[in-house]
C-alpha cells in the first residue's frame, strides 16, 4: 500500500483499523489509549505534523475501527495490531508514540520490536505491571478532593458504564482531575465535538489484559526516547514517568510545569519547545 495521506482504513488481525495520515517527515505511529476514547482527544497535538508523517490511528474497538470477535484487548495485541499495520503501510520503520495508557502500549512495541523502531516518544505513561499505580492514583486523586469540580469528578470515577453513550459522558466528567484548573478542563470539554468513546474496549487496562510488562525489556533497547510528564498529572504522576524514563539509556525527560495529563493543551507554550529541544538532542 505504501504511505498514502488521508483517511483509510486498514484491515489487521481480523479487525479494521480506522487511521488517517498526514505530515511531513519521518513516519510515526500514534493511536489512541486503547480503552475505547477516539482519535478526537488528540487532535490539539496536530504540531506533531511540522516533524512526523503522523499516522493517527483509532485502536481496536475504539473510534471508527471494528471491535474484535473475541474480545482480544490484550496489550500484546495492540503491538501486533500496530505491526501489522506497519506492514500493511509498507514501512519499514517508525517511531512510535502514545499518551497515558497508549504509551504503555508505546512502550511495549518498543520494547519488543525496536528494530522496527526509529523513536518513542511517551506521553504521560506509566509502567502498566506496577503495583503502586492504583495507590498512587488514589492518593493523587483524594488531595484534589474540594477543588473546582473533583469532587463530581471522583464521584464519576466510581461509575461503571454500560454503555457507549454512558462511557462517553463519564469521560466529560472526569475531566477535570485529568487538569491542573477547571478552566483548562472546561475549555478541553468544550472543543471535543466528535469524542466518543466504547464501553467493550474499556477492559483493556484491567488486569487479565496486561499480560506482560516491557519495563525489564526497556534497559536494553537502545531507541531514541522522549518522556513528557506534566508536574500535576494525577493519572499519571511525574515519578511512574521517571520510572520508565531512568529505565531507558540515553532517553529525554521533559517535565512541563503547571500542567496535568494533557501537557501540550494545558502548557502548549513549555511543552512544545521542551520536545523539539528533546528530540533534537537525540538527533546531535
Amino acid at each position: 500500500m505504501g504511505i498514502v495521506t488521508g483517511p483509510q482504513r486498514v484491515e489487521v488481525n481480523g479487525v479494521e483499523l480506522s487511521i488517517e495520515i498526514r505530515g511531513d517527515g519521518p513516519p510515526l505511529y500514534f493511536p489512541t489509549p486503547g480503552w475505547g476514547a477516539s482519535i478526537h482527544g488528540y487532535r490539539h497535538l496536530q504540531p506533531l505534523e511540522e516533524r512526523f508523517t503522523v499516522v493517527w490511528t483509532e485502536t481496536r474497538g475504539t473510534g471508527e475501527s471494528s471491535a474484535p470477535a473475541d474480545d482480544d484487548y490484550r496489550l500484546s495485541t495492540f503491538t501486533s495490531d500496530a505491526d501489522a499495520l506497519r506492514e500493511a503501510l509498507e514501512i519499514d520503520q517508525w517511531w512510535v508514540a502514545g499518551h497515558s495508557w497508549g504509551a504503555a502500549c508505546a512502550q511495549d512495541y518498543v520494547a519488543h520490536l525496536p528494530e522496527r523502531c526509529l523513536g518513542a516518544i511517551l506521553l504521560c505513561t506509566l509502567v502498566p505491571t506496577d503495583p503502586s499505580n492504583f495507590e498512587d492514583l488514589l492518593e493523587r486523586s483524594l488531595a484534589r478532593a474540594g477543588d473546582p469540580g473533583c469532587d463530581d469528578a471522583l464521584a464519576a470515577f466510581s461509575r461503571e458504564p454500560t454503555t457507549d453513550e454512558e462511557a462517553t459522558q463519564m469521560l466529560g466528567d472526569i475531566l477535570p482531575l485529568y487538569f491542573v484548573t477547571l478552566e483548562a478542563a472546561a475549555r478541553f470539554h468544550a472543543e471535543l465535538e466528535g469524542m466518543s468513546c466504547r464501553v467493550a474496549a474499556m477492559v483493556a487496562e484491567e488486569p487479565h489484559n496486561v499480560d506482560r510488562s516491557s519495563i525489564d525489556l526497556l534497559p536494553s533497547i537502545d531507541v531514541p526516547t522522549v518522556v513528557v510528564a506534566g508536574s500535576g498529572d494525577v493519572i499519571c504522576s511525574p515519578p511512574k514517568n521517571l520510572r520508565v524514563h531512568h529505565a531507558i539509556p540515553g532517553s529525554k525527560f521533559v517535565l512541563v510545569e503547571n500542567a496535568g495529563h494533557f501537557p501540550w493543551y494545558e502548557n502548549p507554550d513549555q511543552f512544545w519547545p521542551g520536545l523539539h529541544s528533546a528530540l533534537d538532542a537525540l538527533d546531535a
